[in-house]
């Protein structure tokens, strides 16, 4: 275990594992990046995405003159994780397991077992070849597209 929180941070960028943080819309329609990076307003409800002195109606800048966003997305960049994974001995015979070791007795131990599984297989017979490539599921546990529960955050 780290000993600080920049200890953690420093494994964490040695590793590859760092984010990127990406302005958002307080409204949760738009993230202000790449060609929408340099926008002062939405393009949705025309709402500024950073902090305003309420006093002038200007933006709060940082001691380094960047502006305050009023929401963040902490974006990780999946193929750097990814490539982690494969980095251990151990994990990856745990990532190749579907392939090396599994039975096809008929019983669903695994997520190789399930319909969806063997639907992707059979759509995609290259990619299964491979048993390094890796398939990804997503879940969005706490998903609020239209703002309409009473949380007051979103994923």
């Amino acid at each position: 275990m780290s000993k600080s929180y920049y200890e953690a941070k420093k494994l964490i960028r040695y590793l590859g594992l760092c984010y990127k943080k990406i302005d958002g819309c307080v409204n949760h329609c738009m993230l202000f990046w790449k060609e929408d990076e340099e926008l002062d307003n939405c393009k949705v409800y025309n709402s500024f995405w950073c902090k305003l002195d309420k006093r002038c109606s200007e933006p709060i800048k940082k001691w380094n003159g960047k502006r305050i966003p009023l929401k963040v997305l902490c974006y990780f960049p999946l193929n750097l994780s990814l490539q982690c994974l494969f980095m251990p001995s151990k994990i990856v015979t745990d990532m190749t397991w579907h392939n090396d070791k599994w039975h096809k007795d008929g019983v669903v131990r695994h997520r190789a077992d399930s319909k969806a599984w063997k639907h992707f297989d059979e759509l995609n017979g290259n990619f299964a070849l491979d048993p390094h490539n890796v398939r990804l599921g997503l879940v969005f546990n706490g998903f609020n597209p239209f703002a309409n529960m009473c949380t007051p955050h979103s994923i």
